[in-house]
């Protein structure tokens, strides 16, 4: 059974209910599964061996596995009003926010190094206690009727900082040939791309399970 700390635990038991608003707000913690590969986003404490050395983010194929939630925050450096984030406010699609790994407290990040498979633009997790910098904050992409991201609806994150697209493509494995007995082993290279890939195509998400705090 996959065990969370106590305060996540209270959250879910406060926040999560029967609801038909299939919105996704603000502080809810979610896991994000990959479209095309059908992977989670995940992060562990190991960091990559090449790049900037920094947390290495990957996708990966357990539902039940712990280093897949993150917390839906607001973003790095000044906002406005709207971008806050505040607590069961529902993210609305552009809105810009910021992906925190709740087990190591660093964020979903990417900058110009390149990634250690396919060359792209690397992903890693980065900060301290949660705090980190404008690569940290991912606009959110999605086309819903609502105009706001929902539950199992698709979504891309486009990078403020360098304009490119989460992405994960089933192309770019961890294998003994390329990470020899390595603790991601069999996991997907996550990194960042130029454009989006579409529908169910390289750079599509969908918050598939977590712990969703019902929107005001």
């Amino acid at each position: 059974m996959v065990q969370f700390p106590i305060p996540i635990l209270l959250m879910a038991a406060v926040a999560y209910g029967d609801s038909d608003d299939m919105r996704i707000s603000c502080n809810s913690a979610v896991k994000l599964q990959h479209s095309a590969s059908g992977y989670f986003l995940s992060s562990t404490s190991i960091n990559w061996g090449s790049g900037s050395g920094q947390q290495a983010v990957t996708t990966q194929s357990s539902r039940s596995e712990k280093d897949s939630l993150f917390l839906i925050k607001p973003p790095f450096g000044p906002h406005s009003e709207s971008e806050s984030c505040a607590l069961a406010t529902a993210v609305k699609c552009g809105q810009v926010i910021r992906l925190e790994h709740l087990n190591t407290a660093k964020n979903v990040h990417t900058h110009n190094f390149r990634s250690p498979l396919t060359g792209n633009q690397e992903v890693s997790a980065f900060g301290e206690q949660g705090e980190g910098d404008t690569g940290d904050n991912w606009v959110v992409i999605c086309t819903t009727k609502s105009g706001f991201w929902e539950r199992e609806e698709q979504v891309e994150f486009r990078s403020t900082e360098t304009g490119k697209y989460l992405a994960s493509s089933t192309q770019a494995k961890f294998t003994q040939n390329n990470c020899p007995n390595c603790p991601i082993l069999g996991h997907y290279e996550v990194s960042a791309v130029k454009g989006s890939g579409g529908k169910n195509g390289v750079t599509a998400f969908k918050a598939d399970i977590g712990l969703f705090i019902i929107p005001n």
